[in-house]
């Protein structure tokens, strides 16, 4: 079956993840993946979500409540457990855009208005040492604690009265500021994956690549259809990236060996996606991705032919994808 998290903002956003069969019509016996009940999901705009056994871990963005909010499967839908850790608690977790869990077992959270990644140890959602490279970089330097990754301007609104160390590009994410001085283009899509994280770095139109033990940047992947990539999606050795900026999926297979350097990416879809946003890859091998402010779901082969469109009507802008085995019935 297929879950799609909507963005749930405005007076008719829901505020909640729909479920869909594999032909994509809707799951008419439980629609709605989180119970509905007013009390049971202190959900407010969700974006990224991980489902790690029984529990399912889902970024709750709003601003003034950010926080990683924990359910826990009962039956056909999932019911609040807690929250993992709120902005209370880890002042960078600010506007969280996506989470992963390791492979070191780990939780990654990507925090739009701190433009960082950070890394939580998952038993009680404390962050984890800032990463040694900044570290040993900037001794003199101030770090959100948790940060994997930090942001090549630091003096973000919300990152607190005393300024961060910026950490020029490469290294650091780059960010473009609104007119009210906030990121408007930031920090996205994360992946981890055999000691590397992958990083969306939207405003700087790469995808790039870190160690997970050290936080320092070991390549980068550019090219002239990854224009402001957002979503990532791990397939086998492939990783999959969405360029919202030019309407494409791209293709990078990740070597056996550690990448390094300047990287390309193979264009799957080229520039045929209006303002294409979260995606994934079918059991039927098939790509599915989802078109926001069309929303709808298309349908491609693998190497990019049409197949039209799967899901359409979607009853709020569709934010992330996920198919998932049939379990719940």
């Amino acid at each position: 079956m297929w879950w799609i998290s909507y963005r749930g903002e405005g007076a008719h956003g829901l505020d909640n993840i729909g479920v869909f069969r594999d032909d994509g019509s809707v799951h008419r016996d439980h629609p709605l993946l989180l119970d509905p009940a007013p009390d049971a999901h202190p959900l407010h705009i969700a974006r990224g979500f991980a489902l790690i056994g029984d529990d399912l871990y889902i970024a709750s963005a709003w601003r003034r409540d950010s926080h990683i909010a924990r359910y826990r499967r009962h039956g056909n839908s999932f019911r609040f457990a807690d929250n993992l850790v709120t902005s209370a608690q880890v002042p960078a977790l600010v506007h969280p855009f996506d989470v992963d869990v390791g492979d070191d077992g780990r939780i990654y959270i990507s925090c739009q208005d701190t433009n960082t990644v950070i890394a939580l140890r998952p038993e009680k959602g404390r962050p984890a040492a800032v990463a040694s490279h900044l570290r040993r970089t900037f001794p003199g330097g101030r770090f959100l604690a948790g940060t994997v990754v930090a942001s090549a301007h630091g003096r973000l609104p919300d990152a607190g009265r005393t300024p961060l160390q910026d950490v020029p590009p490469p290294q650091g994410l780059e960010v473009v500021l609104d007119v009210h001085g906030r990121p408007h283009h930031s920090v996205r899509g994360i992946i981890v994956h055999r000691g590397l994280l992958y990083v969306a770095d939207e405003a700087g139109d790469a995808v790039k690549i870190f160690e997970v033990r050290t936080g320092r940047l070991i390549a980068r992947i550019r090219g002239k259809w990854l224009h402001k990539p957002v979503h990532l999606v791990l397939a086998s050795e492939t990783l999959y990236i969405g360029a919202a900026g030019s309407g494409s999926i791209l293709a990078y297979p990740i070597p056996a060996e550690a990448p390094a350097g300047k990287l390309k990416a193979e264009v799957i879809v080229g520039g045929r996606l209006n303002a294409p946003s979260g995606f994934a890859i079918g059991p039927d091998g098939d790509l599915y991705v989802a078109e926001r402010f069309k929303q709808r779901i298309r349908r491609f082969s693998i190497d990019g032919r049409k197949k039209g469109t799967f899901i359409d009507g979607l009853p709020d802008i569709p934010e992330f994808l996920l198919h998932v085995p049939d379990r719940i019935e």
